[in-house]
């Protein structure tokens, strides 16, 4: 909200002139959410909180300009840099300290078998350190920093004691768009240092090993699901073994994932409503008693379950859209968005179960990669610094 009212401010005076550019094509991609959440709302199954998505979707437009206005400059990005270090090292600090004592220093005590960091709820912590990885670590590892392989080490120690697996496959992509910055040598080094990291620290997280093992389990045996109707016919068997592995691979996840097909089953077109998933599950899922599930923990069900193939699509084509941008710069810009870009694609990968866009720290997060991405892109002061920047390295170069 206060970054809406400053856009909103910015807005008003006239500033929004010097990013222009970015805030056009940051309009653009708000319009392929914008569009399909406004189309689902006469099929929606809880309209109000269909048109209070519609109203964030325009707040997050407004904290955009400001973020943008914030990014507007090549050292903007850099302060930003130097920022998320800091907060990241002092979030690896706390979340070490839980791990060794059981309480943070605000006196968070953490799950069983988990550390949370500064949240309380088990999941924040560890997704944002996830999706971070890129544009926290690609500048420092690019300028060989001697302190960003500790800090890297220490952030994965951290992100396999949060006991998420999802975070584990994250990290795992972060760590493969890094890999672009070495050489074959030193990827094959990195690789057996994630690997060792996960070994030594794998024992020290009872939640990741119960999982673990349950996930054996499952892959090893073939599931079995009591028969409530003596003449349950063979296809309902297997659809009960599959939803069983599924449940068991997944933490329960199968049940969810079932809501989201049926719901499109039900509105393949428009969907059930955006931001209505929580309210239609109960109707749509066997689980009993279903209990209450924010999201479709997968970004692209969740979005085609909320607002229809006519969503989905609208959102693979701000995908390519944000892809053609990027390919079709110049050298030096794609060069200053990289790091937002490999960050987009932990993000949006297709596997993860966590991410959704329609969530308030999903969402902040989401837009503050997008902008400093579509900045990096298309701010005019960007340009002009990497025009000076290059003159400098021409005239030292000169004898």
């Amino acid at each position: 909200v206060g970054s809406a009212l400053l856009g909103l401010a910015l807005t008003w005076r006239g500033e929004w002139r010097a990013v222009a550019e970015p805030a056009k094509r940051l309009g653009l991609l708000l319009l392929c959410l914008l569009i399909p959440g406004l189309l689902s709302i006469p099929t929606s199954l809880a309209p109000s909180k269909s048109w209070g998505e519609i109203a964030s979707v325009v707040l997050v437009g407004l904290a955009g300009l400001s973020v943008l206005y914030g990014l507007r400059r090549q050292q903007d990005h850099r302060w930003l840099q130097t920022g998320l270090v800091i907060v990241i090292a002092a979030w690896i600090g706390d979340g070490l300290l839980q791990a060794l004592t059981g309480a943070d220093v605000f006196g968070i005590v953490p799950p069983d078998g988990f550390i949370t960091g500064p949240f309380r709820p088990n999941a924040i912590f560890g997704i944002i350190l996830s999706i971070l990885l890129p544009l926290v670590f690609w500048g420092p590892l690019k300028k060989r920093e001697w302190w960003a392989p500790f800090l890297l080490c220490g952030t994965l120690v951290v992100i396999v004691l949060t006991g998420q697996r999802n975070n584990l496959l994250l990290a795992a992509i972060g760590l493969a768009c890094i890999s672009n910055l070495w050489s074959k040598r030193t990827r094959l080094v990195a690789a057996s240092l994630f690997a060792a990291t996960l070994i030594v620290t794998y024992p020290l997280s009872p939640a990741l090993q119960e999982r673990g093992s349950i996930m054996i389990d499952t892959l090893l045996r073939q599931p079995t699901s009591p028969k409530t109707i003596e003449n349950k016919s063979s296809a309902l068997d297997d659809a009960d073994n599959t939803l069983a592995k599924l449940n068991a691979l997944s933490s329960n996840r199968g049940y969810i994932f079932e809501a989201g097909i049926n719901m499109i089953k039900a509105q393949p077109v428009f969907g059930i409503g955006a931001s209505a998933f929580r309210k239609a599950y109960p109707k749509f899922t066997s689980e009993k008693p279903a209990q209450q599930n924010l999201h479709a923990h997968h970004i692209y069900l969740g979005i085609t379950a909320e607002t229809g193939l006519i969503g989905l699509s609208s959102f693979l084509f701000a995908i390519v859209l944000a892809s053609k941008w990027f390919l079709t710069s110049t050298p030096d810009r794609r060069s200053s968005a990289i790091p937002y870009a490999y960050t987009l694609i932990v993000m949006l990968f297709p596997l993860a179960t966590h991410t959704s866009l329609y969530r308030a720290f999903h969402f902040s997060i989401f837009l503050m990669v997008l902008c400093g991405f579509l900045s990096a892109l298309y701010s005019p002061s960007i340009g002009e610094c990497l025009n000076i920047d290059k003159e400098k390295d021409l005239a030292s170069s000169e004898p």
